[in-house]
C-alpha cells in the first residue's frame, strides 16, 4: 500500500458574480501522505474551506472547480460521479465542518444522524450501529453517551455539536480527514 493517500493538483475554484469572475482558489497543489498533517493557513475568506469542499465535491452550485488531479490512495477520483463521491464521503474521506448547526439535521437526533452514517457505509443493524455510535461519542470525550444519542442538535452546546461531528467523521475510520477551522 502507497504511503500517498491524497494527490491534488492545480485545484482552481471560481465563482461567477454579477461584475466578474471571483477567483476564490487559484491554482492550488497539494499532497499528505499517511499518517502526516497538513494545515493551510491563511487570513479569512483566502479560500481555505472552498479548497476542503473543493476536494469533497461539496461546492456550492454556482462554484466552478477546476483540477489537473485528484488522487485518494494513488487512485484518481477526478471523475467519479455523485454516487460514486457519495460513497467515499463519510467512509474514505470525512470532513469536520466549521460550524456543526448547519452540518447536523436539526429535524434528526444525534443518534439517528450517526447510526445513519453508519448504516449508510456498513453492512451492520442498527443496535451495532448504536453500539459504536455511543462508544465513538466516548471516544471524543462526551460523558452520558446513551443520552445524547436521544437529543437533537440544539440541546446540545457549540461544543458538544463540534464533538459530535469529529465522531461523526471519525466513525466510519476514513483514510483522510479534513478539518474545516479545528482550532
Amino acid at each position: 500500500m502507497s504511503n500517498r493517500v491524497l494527490s491534488v493538483e492545480n485545484l482552481s475554484v471560481d465563482i461567477p458574480l454579477a461584475d466578474g469572475v471571483l477567483h476564490a482558489v487559484d491554482n492550488v497543489t497539494l499532497h499528505v501522505d499517511r499518517g502526516e498533517t497538513l494545515c493551510i493557513v491563511g487570513e479569512s475568506g483566502c479560500g481555505k474551506s472552498l479548497t476542503s469542499l473543493a476536494l469533497m465535491d461539496l461546492l456550492p452550485k454556482k462554484a466552478i472547480r477546476s483540477i489537473a488531479r485528484l488522487d485518494l490512495n494513488e487512485a484518481s477520483i477526478l471523475d467519479y460521479s455523485e454516487k460514486q463521491m457519495s460513497d467515499v464521503r463519510g467512509n474514505r474521506m470525512g470532513m469536520i465542518f466549521q460550524e456543526p448547526m448547519t452540518s447536523l439535521n436539526p429535524a434528526f437526533t444525534i443518534g439517528n444522524q450517526m447510526m445513519e452514517t453508519l448504516r449508510r457505509h456498513r453492512n451492520i443493524s442498527n443496535t451495532e450501529a448504536r453500539n459504536l455510535a455511543k462508544q465513538m461519542l466516548e471516544k471524543v470525550g462526551i460523558t452520558a453517551a446513551d443520552q445524547r444519542l436521544n437529543q437533537y442538535p440544539h440541546q446540545l452546546s457549540g461544543g458538544l455539536r463540534q464533538r459530535v461531528m469529529i465522531a461523526m467523521t471519525l466513525l466510519c475510520e476514513p483514510e483522510l480527514i479534513i478539518a474545516d477551522e479545528p482550532t
